[in-house]
């Protein structure tokens, strides 16, 4: 009997014990509390996904351009239940999403309170519109920030589908050194309306087009540009710059395979080297 009773205490103990902590989870999960977390710490989400674990239970704010609306799956418990929440996707706003690889890197732990007032504005957002988001990451699982959205408005440029080809196109070409063909397609792009990323890379890959090609006021037109855009600490255009500025004929792209370029794709490098490309060798004497 004394035993059983001890066994009833004991289970009663534990049971307040669990209402108690569940009820503190609860609390400290509330939106009210957010106050506690003071000012948001303006940072990127490349950032906050790098370091996932270094912001937990910060109120963070950063810019993303939005993907998509997307489903909420749970591998371990969290408040962020389908009832509850709406989830969505979205890249980095410094994400260079022309990039395949970079494309598919979405990330998609964006959690917004079904009860929130924007819910409607979220739902009726469109791909690759620029959003600054506050938000607090409230778990991390495996290295994933899971983020809850607080409060978030639109912000002006955005990328569009043909911006994104002509970037993706003039990236390409000047993969296979073709830098009069990426040349024209870069140039397609408009220099206002867009990211300040896509912008920064339109002016750095231009600059370095024209470098290649040996127009150097253009090459340095650009390159200045970009720089002077600011953004990640960039050795290569700085590199290219110094060399554009100096000696501008060491940026000369000598290597190209002329006999595949049309005559007004040939490099300005054969100008200072004579006709030899374009002379047939000549016959051995008899």
């Amino acid at each position: 009997m004394i035993a059983t009773h001890r066994i009833l205490t004991q289970a009663g103990t534990a049971m307040r014990t669990a209402l108690i902590v569940s009820f503190l989870m609860g609390v400290s999960a509330l939106p009210a509390q957010d106050t506690d977390l003071g000012v948001a710490v303006d940072t990127t989400l490349s950032q906050v996904r790098t370091d996932a674990d270094a912001f937990k239970s910060v109120k963070v704010k950063f810019t993303i351009q939005f993907a998509s609306l997307g489903k909420i799956y749970n591998p371990f418990f969290t408040k962020f239940t389908p009832s509850e929440y709406t989830n969505f996707y979205a890249w980095p706003d410094e994400q260079p999403i022309w990039r395949q690889k970079d494309y598919h890197d979405v990330f998609g732990m964006l959690f917004l309170s079904k009860s929130d007032d924007k819910l409607e504005q979220l739902y009726k957002l469109k791909a690759y519109q620029r959003v600054a988001v506050t938000g607090v990451v409230r778990n991390t699982f495996q290295g994933i920030p899971w983020i809850e959205v607080t409060d978030f408005r639109l912000l002006p440029g955005q990328l569009e589908t043909p911006v994104l080809a002509h970037l993706y196109r003039g990236e390409k070409f000047m993969e296979q050194r073709a830098w009069q063909r990426a040349v024209a397609e870069l140039e397609l792009v408009p220099g206002v309306g867009v990211t300040e990323t896509a912008l920064r890379a339109v002016r750095r890959n231009l600059g370095t087009c024209f470098l290649r090609l040996g127009e150097a006021s253009s090459a340095i037109s650009y390159l200045q540009a970009a720089a002077d855009m600011g953004g990640p600490v960039d050795p290569e255009l700085e590199n290219m710059l110094a060399i554009a500025k100096s000696s501008p004929s060491a940026g000369l792209d000598r290597a190209v395979d002329s006999g595949n370029l049309r005559d007004h794709e040939r490099p300005m490098w054969e100008a200072f080297d004579g006709d030899k490309a374009r002379r047939p060798a000549s016959k051995p004497m008899r």
